[in-house]
């Protein structure tokens, strides 16, 4: 099984998202799909009751969108923004724990807001809290705040972290490596010096594959989805110097590990 821990299928650039669904189901891959506000967050659960053989619904806010912003465009969103409530967005998440695999997107950006630090870090401790009630994994956004969230991060008890689309220092990796967390590899690795160096310093043990679907496509043209996971497996078995199948098997173990409730 492929296992693709990063995706947003509920994003309106799918005009079909059965078909990419139905892709999934044929390449065996097993998908993580983010929620990013209160309607994305339905929508996961909703494709992940639908599909629970292929989809896999992680909740939480984008930490654009738990600020409550003006003007979304000047922020690198390319989307309709809502009002947020952190604490009832949280209260939702646990009445469907159930079916809840894991707590993200969640994090801090300091790419696109550097004047709310502190309410982008006690939105995302929240979420840090939320996921070591629950059990689950935290998926983790720390675009340009990468040292901040690793500080904060370290100061929990909840382990089972996935750093995704990571683009911090390899002093930074080394921290991550350390807390025993895990890096989740892009599909655009083979155009990524940075990916390819945190491939070949971490052990596959904590190593994930993503799309962030339908962002980040190997080529940079097409609409990225999830069934171009392969491309990762590829370039991480030929920098690992590992076969195919191994590469696939011990992130599938990964998974099974990280995400399968206690």
């Amino acid at each position: 099984m492929l296992v693709d821990v990063h995706a947003h299928l509920n994003h309106p650039k799918y005009e079909d998202v059965e078909k990419v669904i139905e892709r999934c189901r044929k390449n065996k891959v097993i998908v993580v799909n983010n929620g990013l506000n209160p309607s994305t967050n339905r929508s996961c659960l909703e494709l992940a009751r639908k599909h629970p053989d292929v989809i896999k619904a992680a909740l939480g806010v984008y930490p654009i969108d738990g600020l409550n912003i003006k003007d979304p465009e000047n922020f690198g969103i390319e989307r309709n923004m809502e009002k947020v409530d952190i604490d009832s967005e949280i209260e939702f998440i646990k009445k469907n724990k159930k079916d809840v695999c894991a707590i993200g997107e969640v994090g801090i950006d300091y790419k696109f807001i550097k004047d709310k630090n502190k309410e982008q870090a006690d939105n995302l401790m929240k979420f840090v809290e939320l996921a070591e009630k629950l059990k689950v994994p935290l998926i983790v956004h720390s675009r340009g705040a990468e040292k901040d969230v690793i500080d904060l991060l370290e100061t929990s008890k909840t382990k089972k972290i996935i750093m995704h689309f990571f683009s911090g220092s390899m002093k930074l990796v080394k921290r991550i490596e350390d807390n025993g967390w895990f890096i989740s590899i892009p599909c655009a690795i083979d155009r990524s010096q940075q990916y390819q160096l945190i491939a070949e310093r971490l052990n596959i043990n904590q190593i994930f594959t993503e799309t962030d679907s339908p962002y980040a496509p190997p080529t940079g043209e097409e609409i990225n989805e999830p069934s171009f996971v392969k491309n990762s497996i590829k370039v991480i078995a030929k920098i690992k110097k590992m076969n195919e199948e191994e590469v696939e098997k011990n992130i599938f173990m990964n998974f099974q590990k990280t995400f399968l409730k206690d």
